[in-house]
């Protein structure tokens, strides 16, 4: 029988009942904080109020979207080599708790807000202008955003490669900025399903200015018409559109 190493029942003791073992946990040593923070993240143990005894300035990735966290939570991290966090669902996530995490983690490379229907513009804004090394943003169903959030992406953010913005109130407009920004060339991926606002003139820009697209998902989107199944035919097949997806009506 595999006996389980003394570490992970430890460190699965401490996630569990994280609260109660509040103190000592800023004194750990850096690698059984990784391992700490990973198991209190799948157990939706990390909190507003232990979040800063338990990460250190070098950690990288952090996914809490099990974890029920708020701007307070964000305002406590402070790790500059931090490239990678999901957030998504963290309904009580605002535009303040992004901002400072904006300037406490300028290397973020990938976020996920996916569900985050709190944060607006501004948020999203302070994230374009501090994080200009961003490649992958998930906006799906944040939807207090309007185009101005799009537009500084697509202003500032020239390595972006994959961008979602489904499910939000994000006009032509937005994609339009998005798509003749100076990310334009680096575009390779872009999900905007269930856009209610979006016409075959957001279509259109993304295939006449993205050269490097390959994954383009518009489906649900009620005011696209049959120009967008037009201008894709000249889109697809070696070399081009390897994965599109879309609805005309």
């Amino acid at each position: 029988m595999e006996v389980e190493p003394l570490l992970d029942i430890s460190v699965d003791y401490v996630a569990r009942r994280a609260e109660s073992c509040f103190e000592g946990l800023a004194d750990l040593p850096e690698h059984i904080k990784d391992k700490l923070v990973r198991t209190m993240c799948l157990r939706g143990t990390l909190t507003n109020s232990n979040i800063s005894q338990v990460l250190h300035s070098g950690i990288k990735t952090l996914d809490v979207h099990n974890c029920r966290l708020s701007d307070l939570a964000l305002q406590k991290i402070c790790c500059r080599h931090l490239s990678r966090i999901c957030l998504s669902n963290s309904t009580e996530i605002t535009s303040r708790g992004l901002q400072a995490l904006a300037s406490s983690c300028p290397n973020l490379k990938w976020i996920d807000l996916s569900g985050c229907t709190s944060v607006t513009d501004p948020g999203v804004q302070v994230l374009a202008l501090s994080c200009m090394g961003l490649e992958v943003i998930a906006l799906m169903r944040c939807t207090a955003l309007t185009d101005k959030a799009i537009q500084e992406l697509g202003a500032n953010c020239r390595m972006l490669h994959t961008v979602s913005i489904s499910e939000t109130q994000v006009t032509d407009t937005g994609v339009i900025g998005l798509a003749t920004g100076v990310c334009a060339n680096s575009l390779k991926e872009i999900h905007m399903s269930g856009c209610r606002n979006l016409t075959d003139e957001a279509v259109i820009f993304v295939l006449l200015n993205c050269s490097n697209i390959h994954t383009f998902v518009f489906h649900g989107c009620p005011l696209m018409t049959d120009r967008s199944r037009e201008a894709l035919q000249s889109h697809t097949g070696k070399d081009k559109i390897k994965h599109v997806t879309w609805t005309y009506y």
